[in-house]
Parts: structure tokens; sequence; C-alpha cells
């Protein structure tokens, strides 16, 4: 059972294995520590990986497409969607996310590290070899930014088979892709000491009020699923992170319009069973 960290020493990033309230430093991941030992309390949290990309997974359960079923949601979006994050918004736990003044919201997710070169994985067994460990991924979002990206333009209606003008969902860029807009961590836990990641407790909070509450086994398409189909799209390099897609919110009746009021110094936390929680402060950008 393996617990990965990295932390910052005089200026230098610095990689740990979790042993209680201890890290060990090692070279490299799968390697045995050196034998230096730092207190937990004590270390500066970095980045657990430094990733050459971020990928992420869009409306994974049925609460985020407004419907209840499973077998419905599946339905609606025939296979996962992706889109990507630019690896250099990554944001370490205890650091500050820069929020637009007017909205902000979290999405806590599964991250998916990979450890090698992957392409075309034939089954889920094989899966696993190519499989670092897994982290807590706070996927970030201004949702007005949504509307910002969209546009009209003259396309055939699919209702009428007419051309007409119509409003087009524009990508997912203003409203996902900021500074500091992806949190993650604290740490790469491997798959033996998460247990099955198909059926894992995941919650989010805002200034101590519980926002999202769900779990990993609501997920449309498994973790699996997931990685099988975009192996088939691309070749994901090593150090990647690949996410889950996030669970529903609290009492909320339109779950693509949901967004909190962005308060300066409140702790934005993500969850998730036997993985780990990931928490940054807001800090409000006026401007």
């Amino acid at each position: 059972m393996t617990k990965y960290l990295a932390f910052q020493l005089e200026g230098e990033r610095k990689l740990g294995v979790v042993e209680g309230n201890y890290v060990h430093e090692i070279d490299d991941f799968d390697k045995e520590a050196k034998g230096r030992a730092y207190r937990l309390d004590e270390v500066i949290f970095d980045v657990p990986v430094i990733p050459s990309a971020i990928i992420c997974t869009l409306v994974n359960t049925p609460r985020m497409l407004g419907v209840e079923r499973k077998d419905e949601a599946k339905e609606m979006v025939k296979s996962p969607k992706f889109f990507l994050k630019l690896p250099n918004i990554i944001t370490a736990h205890k650091k500050a996310i820069i929020s637009p003044k007017d909205a902000i919201r979290p999405e806590v997710e599964i991250a998916v590290i990979i450890k090698k070169k992957m392409k075309e994985v034939k089954n889920k067994d094989e899966l696993y070899d190519y499989i670092l460990g897994f982290s807590v991924f706070n996927d970030i979002t201004y949702p007005p930014g949504l509307k910002e990206d969209s546009y009209y333009a003259y396309r055939r209606d699919p209702a009428d088979g007419k051309v007409k003008k119509m409003l087009m969902r524009g990508t997912h860029f203003r409203n996902k892709v900021r500074d500091t807009f992806a949190p993650l961590g604290p740490y790469i836990v491997t798959k033996d000491e998460v247990g099955d990641i198909n059926s894992l407790g995941m919650r989010s909070y805002y200034d101590g009020k519980l926002i999202q509450d769900g779990n990993s086994e609501d997920f449309i398409f498994s973790i699996e699923e997931i990685l099988l189909e975009l192996s088939k799209i691309v070749t994901i390099p090593p150090m990647s992170v690949v996410t889950s897609g996030s669970v529903g919110y609290v009492n909320v009746e339109d779950q693509s319009e949901f967004h909190l009021k962005p308060i300066s110094n409140a702790l934005m936390v993500a969850e998730i069973e036997n993985i780990g929680r990931l928490e940054n402060p807001t800090i409000v950008d006026y401007q």
C-alpha cells in the first residue's frame, strides 16, 4: 500500500512516501525511501505530479444531465465526453484559487494518474498496468463563461430538417480553463489502498457548507470505461491526469447553471473516500 506526495524543501521539489505522520523522501515513484523523513505538518505540499496533459470527463452522472436513471443518462450521452485543461493551471493542496468576482463552483472528481504511454488498451484487466494511482481533482468551474463561448450559426435543425439560425454551445474554455482552476492532491494513492474505485463517496464543501454529495457508483461510465474509450482516440502520454467527471449538487434543480457567490478566504474542499481531502482557499479577483 502506497501513498505518494510531492513537497517543497528549501525551494526544491521533492517526492515522498507517506507513513503515518511522516513523509519519507524518494528519488522517483516506485523507488525505495532514501531514509530522510519529515513531519507531514511541516512540509509545504506541491502538486503530486507535473502533468503532461489534463483530460477531463464531462457530464458523467445522471444528476448532471438532470435525470435520475443511469440507463436514461447513457442513452442521452452515448459515450464519454472529454475536454482539456492546460497543465500550467494545476494547483497544489492549500494553495489559493483565484475566483472571478461573480461566480464559482467546485466539481469533485477522481483523478487517474497515468504512469506510462497508453494507447488502444484491449481490456479492463490491462488498464492497471498503466495506472500509477489516484488523486483528488477539483474541476473548478465559472458557469457564466460558457455563455461567453456560445455563438450563433446557420445549421440544419434535426427536429425539422431545415437550415436556420441556431444557438451553438461553445467549447469549455472560459468556464473551465483559468489560472488555478485545476487543484490536484494532496496525495497519489495506489489501487490496493483505494479499494473499489467505482464505489467511493465523493463530496465538496464551500465555506463550511456541503455542496456536492454522491458516489463514484453513480458514474454513467466507470473509470475503466473512460480510460478504454480514451485510449481508442489518442495516445495518452506518461504522467497524464484523466478525471472522472463529477457528482451532482445538493438540492439544485438546474445543475448546469448552479454557482456560488465567491468569498475571499473561504475554504473550498473536494473529498473522496479512501483517496483524500483537497483544500484550497479562494481569493476573489475584483477587477
